[in-house]
């Protein structure tokens, strides 16, 4: 990999040099006209060597307004560029075609051959009034003595920027070990990062919540401490907090592990500015020091947790035989479809088996033979031969849906049982199609049998993501605190790890989409931020447009409508079924709650609009566990149940350790054996959801 250095600064007016390359005037005057036209020429197909011949890095991922962007190029690995080759660059806001900046003439990039280091150069001083969001980076390479444009690479490199007001630099306690009902001390320090002054903010000192968690928000209420009311700051400046008494330790059984938060509001408490988390501490009862807790990182809470034993038989006996093996890639289908089973038979033993008869049966969810078949009589398997692969095709009853079972069974010349094992049959009617809206990277788990029943049966199947979950356990991953660049850069391993799930599962990547909104922000861009000239500054990602690559719409707006018009157009592009979302109100988190107002919106509004009509969408809801305490809502619900087979359900369980950042290598810790996992999904349809427009729109 080749590195490319900037060449700035004049020696004389009719010629620059450094480190023995020479720009004549002719080609400086080329450059300036050129470069009034490089947004149009970046729109020409490629020229030689292509957009992957050179790539421009940023010394950073994100930058705050008024940051100084550095970067430097890199010749792409198998590139083989000219040595007579300098290159001009461009910002563009990713999504519009037209320049935000284009570098001075004064001011290109060379990649002298064979350099083994360089150094970052300013590209762009963001101004601060610059938009928040993702920004692209273009190149166009020229033959340094003529001036002929040889190299065009759209989108080159890329930055994000981000506004950030307020920085909570620092949260430190007085010490990591305390007893029930020790005094917590603390330090904080509050920064103003614009160039304004900040007045009447308040910072508060409290159990760790985020506030947009219903649950934890109500939990943590009672522990909040307002550590300073009205303070105001300069521009630029900081304000030190001390406090000796911010919490008492609070009452637990055993030794546990806590943290301790401190948030930034704005003047009437509406909007946080920061929000941070304490390092670790633990909190022992009076005289009590064991068991030693783990935090979420490691596979077992406690150490009694370890399972040398369990997890050796996740199959009960018979099933994991060493006869008869299943083939387990297809145990979803639709009543009335054909169902072929395949199988392999083996003989562990030292005996032959001697006139042997194979009969394989269909039975009902009840274990009532429906059909039964001979595979094979008379057969001989000898100890150690080669598996005999055998397959037989049940035609399902048209009837109810339901847990079937396809068993084979192997009976020697006097009618004993040698051997039998049983596959799981999931029946159950299934849609032609399928979209389904989450909030968070993680929030799919819930319908994993329709998932799978879809792949199975090449049911096309989609998936949106509306945050990118930068807020989950950012912290406990970092072990500290995160600022916009960690944020954002969490969220990014959120997608990753559920294109991991999914594709365990078997779904392609191509049908996840992330439309890459702020973990937590759902709310106040439903309620109070429609309008996508005003939309929502979020608090970790500290931006108003999404600032992720590969999303399904570069710098999505904050905005309500915004949000809608996207989830128009997915559904518009893929006339779905079946549309999934969480119950309206789902439980705790305000994601998860305005997840299903954004989508009911949109099919409302393309209902209106004559673009589709009530009868061909179906609107699939998660189940409420604990009606009572969830609130009222106008709809009415038809309530469905999804058999699943155990197969499926190992499967899920197996992608769910794919959530690494989400606890996953606890769960695996907590490993269900087969007996264990659910055959059963609840779920709800929506059989309203074109009525009752508005009543929503208020917190």
């Amino acid at each position: 990999m080749v590195f490319c250095d900037v060449l700035q600064g004049s020696r004389s007016p009719s010629m620059r040099e450094v480190e023995g390359v020479l720009l004549p005037n002719h080609m400086r005057e080329s450059i300036r006209t050129k470069l009034a036209l490089v947004a149009a020429i970046l729109l020409l197909p490629s020229l030689a060597h292509g957009q992957s011949s050179v790539l421009a890095v940023t010394n950073r991922t994100t930058y705050n307004v008024g940051s100084e962007v550095l970067m430097r190029l890199v010749q792409a690995p198998g590139a083989s560029l000219t040595g007579n080759m300098v290159f001009s660059a461009t910002v563009r806001y990713a999504g519009d075609s037209h320049a935000v900046y284009t570098t001075p003439a004064s001011q290109v990039w060379t990649c002298p051959s064979g350099s083994a280091t360089s150094s970052y150069s300013l590209l762009w001083k963001i101004p601060g009034e610059a938009r928040t969001g993702r920004y692209e980076i273009d190149l166009l390479g020229y033959d340094r003595i003529s001036g002929e444009i040889l190299v065009k690479a759209r989108d080159a490199g890329s930055f994000a920027v981000h506004r950030k007001l307020v920085k909570i630099e620092r949260i430190s306690l007085g010490k990591t070990f305390y007893v029930t009902g020790d005094h917590v001390e603390c330090d904080i320090a509050v920064k103003n990062l614009t160039d304004q002054p900040l007045d009447g903010l308040q910072v508060e000192f409290s159990k760790r919540y985020w506030p947009w968690i219903a649950g934890p928000a109500q939990q943590a209420a009672a522990s909040i401490v307002t550590l300073r009311k009205n303070l105001d700051l300069a521009p630029g400046a900081k304000q030190t907090i001390h406090s000796s008494d911010a919490a008492v330790a609070g009452k637990v059984s055993q030794p546990s592990i806590h943290q301790y938060g401190v948030v930034v509001w704005d003047r009437d408490r509406k909007n946080v500015l920061d929000i941070v988390f304490s390092k670790l501490v633990l909190i022992r009862p009076p005289g009590v020091t064991s068991p030693e807790p783990y935090p979420l990182q490691y596979t077992y809470p406690e150490l009694s947790d370890v399972d040398t034993k369990d997890y050796r038989h996740f199959y009960p006996p018979g099933l994991d035989g060493g006869v008869i093996h299943f083939d387990s890639s297809h145990t979803m289908y639709m009543p009335g479809q054909n169902a072929a089973i395949h199988f392999s038979i083996t003989n562990p033993g030292t005996v032959a088996w001697k006139q042997i008869t194979a009969d394989a049966l269909l039975l009902d969810p009840d274990g009532k033979p429906i059909e039964k078949k001979l595979v094979a009589s008379r057969w001989e398997i000898s100890p150690g031969a080669t598996p005999a692969n055998e397959s037989v095709t049940f035609a399902l009853p048209a009837g109810p849906a339901g847990l079937y079972r396809a068993e084979v069974v192997l009976s020697d010349a006097s009618g004993n049982t040698v051997a039998e094992n049983n596959l799981e049959l999931g029946v159950n009617p299934l849609p032609k199609s399928i979209m389904i809206f989450c909030a968070h990277e993680d929030d799919e788990g819930g319908w994993a049998g329709l998932i799978r029943a879809a792949i199975e049966n090449h049911i096309p199947i989609h998936f949106v993501y509306f945050t990118g979950g930068d807020a989950g356990s950012c912290d406990l991953y970092y072990e500290h605190s995160c600022n916009p660049a960690e944020a954002l850069n969490f969220g990014t391993l959120r997608m990753d790890e559920t294109r991991a799930v999914l594709g365990h599962m078997g779904v392609p990547k191509d049908d996840i989409y992330f439309l890459g909104l702020p973990d937590g922000g759902s709310g106040e861009i439903w309620y109070h931020h429609p309008n996508p000239a005003h939309p929502y500054l979020s608090v970790l990602l500290a931006s108003d447009h999404t600032p992720y690559p590969s999303v399904f719409e570069p710098n999505l707006p904050f905005a309500r409508d915004s949000v809608v018009a996207a989830v128009k157009r997915l559904l518009k592009e893929f006339h779905p079924e079946v549309v999934v979302t969480a119950h309206p109100p789902s439980e705790g988190h305000i994601d998860h709650i305005v997840n299903n107002y954004f989508v009911v919106r949109a099919l409302q509004e393309m209902v209106r609009a004559k673009e589709l009509s009530t009868q061909s969408i179906k609107l699939y809801v998660d189940r409420i566990y604990n009606p009572k305490t969830i609130p009222w809502t106008p709809y009415h619900y038809s309530e469905h149940v999804l058999f699943v087979s155990g197969e499926v359900m190992a499967l899920h369980q197996e992608a769910g350790w794919y959530y690494q950042s989400q606890g996953g290598n606890r769960a695996q810790g907590h490993l269900r054996d087969f007996n264990t996992l659910p055959r059963k999904i609840i779920y709800r349809q929506v059989l309203d959801w074109n009525e009752h427009q508005g009543w929503n729109s208020t917190p």
